[in-house]
């Protein structure tokens, strides 16, 4: 799909990787963009392309009226997520996990879900932020590991069940990126803009483009990794503690 006149929704949207989405979709001429986010009364897009929604992913009503609302859209790019930080057996807060999956996979069911019936009506494309992480555990927030990994599954559900219906899903699998939510990883970390536009760059690629967008070479070298020696990868990322 062209981004070109499109019209998207973004979720978090408020900063980061979203911000960066909002941003990358008006500089390359998208339609309007609808901008998720818990406090659009704090949104700071001055561009009157941009149409701030009140959105909390974890709660259902909010999600319809986003989708209600939104109508016109032809591109969903389900970004909100977050990362507590916990280990699985031995964590600090034993509801971080349900936390996570209640945002990063129940949420982006949620959506993928409500907005779909317009996807496929506009004839559009739906993208699933993740991260490698989802193919590989890192003890020391194994907890995300498992929300995202339930995320990559439920995304290829989701593209299964829309393919006949003309709707394209992407997973993107990035490695760390240089944001607030992964300021305790350490460098080298991919810019914000490197994620932008390999996600549209793989949109614009068609459907003969990558379905599972690896983004930066930390994330394709795990992905090789995993295609050559699982056991390797796995015994490597399992002495982060």
């Amino acid at each position: 799909m062209r981004i070109e006149h499109s019209t998207a929704f973004v979720s978090g949207a408020n900063r980061g990787v979203g911000a960066g989405f909002v941003a990358g979709l008006l500089a390359r001429g998208a339609r309007k963009v609808y901008a998720g986010m818990r406090d659009p009364d704090a949104a700071r897009f001055d561009d009157p392309r941009v149409v701030p929604v009140r959105l909390d992913v974890t709660v259902p009503a909010q999600v319809a009226e986003a989708a209600a609302l939104a109508g016109d859209v032809s591109l969903l790019i389900n970004n909100a997520g977050i990362n507590r930080l916990e280990r699985v057996a031995e964590p600090r807060d034993a509801l971080a996990a349900r936390a996570e999956m209640e945002v990063n996979y129940f949420g982006t069911l949620e959506m993928c879900r409500a907005f779909a019936p317009a996807l496929a009506r506009n004839g559009g494309a739906l993208v699933n932020m993740l991260s490698i992480l989802a193919r590989v555990a890192l003890p020391a927030m194994g907890s995300l590991c498992a929300s995202k990994a339930a995320a990559l599954r439920m995304t290829e559900g989701v593209r299964a069940e829309l393919a006949g219906r003309g709707v394209r899903v992407l997973a993107v699998l990035p490695g760390a990126i240089d944001t607030d939510m992964s300021r305790d990883f350490p460098p080298p970390k991919l810019a914000v803009t490197d994620v932008v536009d390999a996600v549209f760059a793989a949109l614009e690629a068609g459907p003969g483009g990558a379905h599972d967008v690896y983004v930066g070479a930390m994330a394709e070298g795990v992905a090789a990794g995993l295609a050559a020696d699982r056991a390797a990868v796995l015994a490597q990322f399992a002495a982060y503690l």
